[in-house]
């Protein structure tokens, strides 16, 4: 999206690249991709829980809430009860 920019995505797809040696987009499934083993998805739950405050439940172990940086994201905000921000020049 042109002129949109997320810096919680930037701030995870960053992370999810450094352990993944890959260079990630937002939306690449790194599980998909084979770059993430389940020892390697537990390190991520713990990223997310003590850089971000959040609590990961057992009922929100559902990979669909981990495949990307998008998603991951998305969690989170959830967790913190917040809204997506809207591309620059959109109104929420």
């Amino acid at each position: 999206m042109p002129g949109f920019h997320d810096g919680l995505i930037e701030q995870l797809r960053q992370y999810l690249s450094s352990i993944t040696s890959t260079d990630l987009g937002p939306d690449d499934d790194y599980f998909t991709l084979g770059l993430v083993s389940s020892l390697r998805a537990l390190e991520i739950v713990t990223y997310i829980e003590g850089t971000h405050g959040v609590v990961v439940e057992v009922e929100d172990l559902d990979l669909d809430n981990f495949r990307t940086a998008a998603r991951v994201a998305g969690f989170i905000r959830r967790k913190r009860g917040e809204k997506s921000p809207a591309p620059e020049g959109e109104v929420q």
